[in-house]
């Protein structure tokens, strides 16, 4: 294993593919919900180290929320145990105090094949989730 995680081939691989892509699905985003301030980002983490985990993804910061409403939503792409046969995940998910899972992709380790499928539905539902401004009820 590399002293720093982030040269994992996954990793590079991971942010070649994604950041680009979403950083071309931020005018749409903000077209269907302006109301939002919508940002690219990308990050490590880990607890033995700080480049065993990675996390990439777009945040829609809401203006104007109740303070018992979470004042976000964001689709997270992320790859941990990079250490030990890496696991993939992606997710569009609520912020706190809900933290609820607006939908999830079922990924096998590893396989960017299946991420790239789910791509498009993650997007639509990021997009869909940021314009209706609160969680499913």
């Amino acid at each position: 294993m590399n002293v720093l995680s982030h040269t994992h081939p996954l990793v590079l691989q991971l942010e070649n593919d994604l950041l680009p892509l979403f950083r071309a699905a931020l005018p749409p985003l903000a077209a269907a919900a302006p109301q939002v301030l919508a940002s690219v980002f990308a990050f490590s983490s880990g607890t033995a180290s700080a480049f065993q985990d990675y996390h990439f993804g777009i945040s829609c910061l809401l203006e104007a929320v109740s303070e018992d409403a979470p004042e976000e939503v964001a689709l997270l792409v992320s790859v941990t145990g990079l250490d030990a046969g890496a696991q993939l995940s992606a997710q569009v998910v609520w912020g706190q105090p809900s933290g609820l899972v607006e939908m999830q992709a079922e990924l096998q380790a590893g396989d960017l094949p299946a991420l790239h499928a789910a791509l498009p539905r993650l997007l639509a539902s990021l997009q869909q989730a940021a314009s209706r401004g609160a969680p499913r009820t």
